[in-house]
Formats: structure tokens, sequence, C-alpha cells
């Protein structure tokens, strides 16, 4: 922030300074407040993906598991082809 050299006698310069600094804070305040609003959407937007990301990952190893148990299950089946002379 820019400080203007206004002399302290003089009320109408101080007033122009006071207005000034003033608007510059209504602004610092409104950027801030909308700093914090997007702050607050990307935190729900990665919450969404981090709970989607889990959701996919339980998915993924029940089909890892599943796919074990299928190969077992086809294991054992094909010995029980090559045991009855298949």
């Amino acid at each position: 922030m820019s400080q203007t050299s206004a002399p302290a006698s003089d009320p109408a310069a101080l007033a122009a300074e006071n207005a000034s600094l003033k608007g510059q804070l209504e602004e610092a305040r409104d950027e801030a407040e909308l700093n914090l609003l997007q702050l607050q959407q990307v935190q729900e937007e990665l919450e969404f993906y981090f709970l989607a990301s889990q959701e996919l990952q339980q998915l993924l190893e029940q089909h890892r598991q599943e796919e074990r148990r299928a190969e077992v299950l086809i294991a054992a089946l094909l010995e029980r082809i090559e045991a009855a002379g298949g």
C-alpha cells in the first residue's frame, strides 16, 4: 500500500487518504471473502474425489479377491477333470 505524505494540518488531504484506505480495506476484505469461498469449494471437490477414490480402491480389492478365488476354483476343476481321466 502506498502512503501519501499529507500534512497533518490538511484535513481535506487526511480525509481523502482515509477514504482511499477504507476503499482499499474493503477491496481486500472482498477479495479475502472470495478466496475463502473458492477454498471451501476446492475443499469440497477434493473431499468428493478422495471419497470416490477410496470407493474405487475398495471395489478394486474386491475384484482382485474374486479373481484369486476364481483362479483357485478353475485349478480345482481342472484337477478333477484330469483325475477323472479327461
